[in-house]
């Protein structure tokens, strides 16, 4: 069992919702902020960790809203248990780390189209759902 975090990024006077780019291999595929929870971190503590790492913001533990858990079976050897998190604000300076190779700030309605795991549009509806 793996343990981790997303971050969903959220402009609510824009409207808008933050996704990465990844490259691995031949792939490239758009999603939220994602990542390992280290053996010594709260789940809030690794959310603020892994925002910060991912696109230089500085999120205040008050601005983080846990919205539920996700468990995803990889395959028989992986199973990769998610918290949830919904982050509102207007910061759009965004640093990114060398995990990424671009971003961008898209209305709510295109994230469905944009996203290409399964797992990420399941989280995404879950997100929706306190967005309404």
């Amino acid at each position: 069992m793996k343990y981790s975090i997303e971050a969903w990024i959220y402009d609510p006077i824009a409207k808008e919702i933050l996704l990465l780019k990844v490259k691995t291999g031949q792939c490239s595929f758009w999603q939220p902020i994602t990542g390992g929870i280290e053996s010594d971190e709260s789940p809030e503590a690794a959310c603020i960790r892994e925002i910060f790492e991912e696109t230089g913001l500085e999120i205040e533990l008050t601005k983080l809203l846990k919205i539920s858990h996700h468990t995803v079976v990889v395959d028989e050897d992986l199973t990769i248990f998610k918290t949830l998190f919904l982050v509102k604000t207007q910061k759009k300076d965004i640093h990114l780390s060398d995990e990424h190779i671009d971003f961008m700030w898209t209305e709510v309605k295109n994230v469905p189209d944009i996203l290409y795991w399964q797992s990420n549009q399941e989280t995404f509806q879950k997100i929706l759902e306190k967005l309404r």
